[in-house]
């Protein structure tokens, strides 16, 4: 059976990226108007650790060197119509805490490369508070926020 068929989940990897504030990085997708965390497809051969910091790098310009800290899987359905995608399907995404290092901007906004779906769409970053509302976020974000609030208030 391959990756992507009705029975086997479509591997992502989603980035945690959170400041020295407990800040968490989020972006405006422009074609779908909603926040987003940076996430995408894990390539064949490629393990979940290198696609995180490969997806930051993609969707934020940001080369992560740094530590990884697992935050677990989460699955999805995905429907149909969704984040540019044309059919539903199971996903299963690994979440990755990561701490940057050293001081980013406020906002800025990246123009994203790698993917042929995302190549050229311009992503409006920003970090968001630990406590402020994530109603802007489809489901699987929220429970992704979520875990890294949980994580953060453990480590604190």
């Amino acid at each position: 059976m391959t990756a992507g068929s009705p029975s086997e989940p479509i591997l992502k990897a989603c980035a945690c990226l959170v400041d020295a504030r407990g800040r968490l990085l989020v972006f405006r997708h422009p074609e779908d108007g909603n926040m987003q965390l940076p996430k995408g497809t894990i390539e064949p051969g490629e393990s979940p650790e290198a696609a995180v910091r490969r997806e930051l790098l993609e969707e934020s310009g940001i080369d992560h060197t740094g530590a990884l800290q697992s935050l677990g899987t989460l699955q999805r359905e995905c429907e149909a119509g969704v984040e540019g995608n044309t059919h539903r399907h199971p996903q299963l995404w690994h979440l990755f805490l990561m701490r940057a290092e050293g001081e980013l901007p406020e906002t800025f906004a990246h123009t994203a490369t790698g993917s042929p779906e995302e190549e050229g769409l311009v992503f409006l970053f920003r970090w968001l508070d630990a406590g402020e509302a994530i109603n802007d976020f489809a489901l699987p974000y929220r429970q992704t926020i979520e875990r890294v609030r949980a994580a953060l208030l453990l480590t604190a």
